[in-house]
């Protein structure tokens, strides 16, 4: 990336208005519709995308178009179907920046670290959590319903990051990359899921908790297949650089707060801790910098809470005490109180108006 791509990004990022992602990755999905036969124009017309969005592969694009745009393909008879070749078809230049720090570490590891450490170039709100458990390393992010439900993205993803894996090693290894996959939404006709399963080598799970993806362990010390220390230490300075000038001209802390305890909350109460940690604060400056803005982390908990207690209930599939769990509540009768207070209807006259 020259000066001037680096210029151009720092002033797409300074126009972004909130949550946005990597036009890129937007610009990859539109590619990937129009050689997958779909009226790519019209898809783009649907999700409100101008040609001023698209002129810059380094630009950021809005999150909600990026949404519509995925909404609209999610209409194309043939969605899953181009969702499974997206993922077969990725590569790691369509991750921009990221992909190039990526493609010059010395290990899977480092590559996947850079992954997780630079998610947010990529996209608010779309990066999976990595963690090592034992013998397995997990991808996993928890969607709300209204990205759940996107099959053709749902499927690109983890197939995807196999597919990446397989790039940056240089071919696929002695033994597959996946042990397990996890989908949120409900299963895919049965001719997709047998291309999903030859794809991937691994058993695939359906109407999940979560959308995840567990890799095996061994795979992390894999080395890379054409690495370049200096480059790559040049690229990460230069991505963290990207990252920190965003975090300053973008969405202000309490979105970042907000997004995270999202995440978090069907685990029960969100720990200011685990937040701190993840935004790289500790919690006393994260409660300052909060405050600076006017907000605390008790009523943004608070807030998101509400937010997807409306979200939730107006989905008729699920039971009131089904939502009350999501939100992380024990007992339905803590979240009947809470809701109340909120919105002064309990959650059935609530759903029933």
């Amino acid at each position: 990336m020259t000066a001037a791509d680096t210029n151009r990004t720092f002033d797409a990022n300074s126009r972004a208005s909130g949550p946005s992602v990597l036009a890129a990755l937007v610009l990859g999905n539109i590619a990937a519709a129009r050689a997958f036969g779909l009226d790519a124009d019209r898809l783009v017309a649907a999700a409100g995308l101008s040609s001023a969005d698209l002129a810059d592969p380094d630009g950021r694009i809005p999150f909600e178009r990026h949404v519509a745009l995925i909404e609209a393909i999610e209409r194309e008879p043939r969605a899953v179907e181009l969702g499974i070749w997206l993922g077969q078809n990725m590569r790691v230049s369509a991750l921009g920046v990221v992909g190039y720090v990526m493609q010059h570490a010395p290990d899977v590891r480092t590559a996947l670290a850079c992954l997780d450490r630079f998610q947010r170039l990529l996209g608010d709100g779309i990066g999976p959590e990595l963690r090592e458990e034992g013998d397995v390393v997990l991808l996993e992010r928890v969607e709300p319903p209204r990205i759940a439900r996107l099959t053709a993205a749902s499927l690109a993803a983890p197939l995807g990051t196999v597919t990446l894996l397989h790039e940056l090693i240089g071919g696929a290894p002695n033994e597959p990359v996946a042990r397990e996959v996890t989908f949120q939404h409900p299963p895919i006709p049965a001719n997709a899921l047998a291309e999903l399963e030859r794809l991937l080598h691994c058993p695939i799970q359906f109407n999940g908790s979560a959308t995840r993806l567990v890799l095996r362990a061994s795979i992390l010390s894999h080395p890379l297949h054409a690495p370049n220390p200096g480059l790559f230490d040049y690229l990460d300075r230069h991505a963290t650089g990207l990252q920190q000038r965003m975090q300053t001209t973008s969405a202000p802390l309490s979105t970042r707060v907000r997004e995270l305890v999202a995440a978090q909350i069907r685990e029960g109460e969100p720990s200011q801790t685990s937040v701190a940690q993840r935004l790289g604060l500790s919690e006393r400056t994260l409660q300052r910098r909060l405050s600076d803005e006017g907000a605390a982390f008790a009523t943004l908990v608070d807030e998101v809470r509400a937010e997807l207690a409306r979200l939730y209930l107006s989905d008729p599939k699920l039971a009131i005490f089904e939502v009350a769990f999501l939100l992380g509540y024990s007992e339905p009768s803590a979240f009947n109180r809470a809701f109340r207070r909120w919105t002064g209807q309990s959650p059935s006259q609530f759903r029933a108006s």
